[in-house]
């Protein structure tokens, strides 16, 4: 059986449409902190920006995502272990923050409340999977925007664009972070070369590697087409629901750039002695 949904027209609460839902239309997520939608709203500066909760939310994620990298990358053994911990937390501050705010700033310039919820369980699955199984399950949280509830009904097709270039937009940083980082090592690279025993240069060699593997990794896990009408989703599901030719291009990229790397032929985690 299909679900009845309920509308509520905008600006008149007392009015309410039913009607079965269709296979296809999209089921806001209920989030905690309520809807709020005003085109010319402003903020005072950018902390104002953010809650509390969200600040708190994305430090827990940002460590213990950090922590699930650096496990897979490399054993927990003393002091190497802490290098490449450190240089997972100075890579996930831009791959994994900055894809959460771009997330936010879209959203927020269509005039939508946003903020970063992290998933408590996901994060711990995350942990597990990196000890037990050597894979990253990166969903550590999202950014959720609350739309008016009749939005989806009344605008589908305008409704479906915004949620989809804001879906886009955290992938697409993790794609120019990953060309910004592959930049960066090839410079080292190109002064230094392959051996070297320097620290300063070795620990540049890993933050700039790893920054280029985990942002095309990022971009790509977060742009598979997996989700519901009805579930959050991965961002790469929005994307296909609004563009299938934008979301081909932003899915190909990551990917093709993530097995390269991963396989040798862009020999960036062989240098960093991965």
């Amino acid at each position: 059986m299909q679900k009845e949904v309920k509308i509520i027209k905008r600006g008149n609460p007392s009015v309410r449409i039913y009607r079965k839902k269709k296979a296809w239309e999209f089921i806001p997520f209920k989030s905690n902190f309520g809807y709020t939608q005003n085109k010319q709203k402003r903020f005072k500066n950018f902390a104002s920006r953010f809650s509390l909760k969200e600040i708190e939310d994305i430090m827990i994620a940002w460590i213990a995502l950090s922590f699930a990298f650096a496990v897979v990358l490399y054993p927990i053994d003393g002091k190497a272990f802490l290098l490449f911990f450190i240089a997972s937390f100075i890579v996930l501050g831009a791959a994994f923050i900055m894809h959460e705010l771009m997330h936010k700033f879209v959203a927020q310039s269509y005039g939508y409340e946003a903020q970063f919820r992290m998933f408590p369980f996901f994060l711990i699955l995350a942990v597990v999977m990196a000890l037990l199984v050597g894979f990253v399950f990166a969903l550590p949280g999202a950014t959720i925007f609350e739309p008016n509830p009749s939005e989806p009904y009344t605008d589908p097709k305008g409704f479906t664009e915004r949620y989809g270039k804001i879906s886009l937009a955290g992938p697409l940083i993790d794609i120019v972070f990953g060309f910004i980082f592959m930049s960066l090592f090839l410079v080292i690279y190109a002064f230094t070369g392959p051996n070297t025993t320097n620290l300063l240069t070795v620990f540049g060699y890993i933050v700039t590697g790893l920054g280029t593997f985990i942002s095309f990794y990022l971009a790509a896990f977060n742009m598979l087409p997996l989700g519901s009408a009805s579930f959050i989703g991965l961002d790469g599901y929005k994307v296909w629901r609004w563009n299938k030719v934008y979301w081909a291009i932003f899915f190909v990229l990551p990917v093709v750039m993530t097995v390269l790397i991963y396989i040798g032929y862009i020999p960036i985690l062989s240098v960093i002695g991965l």
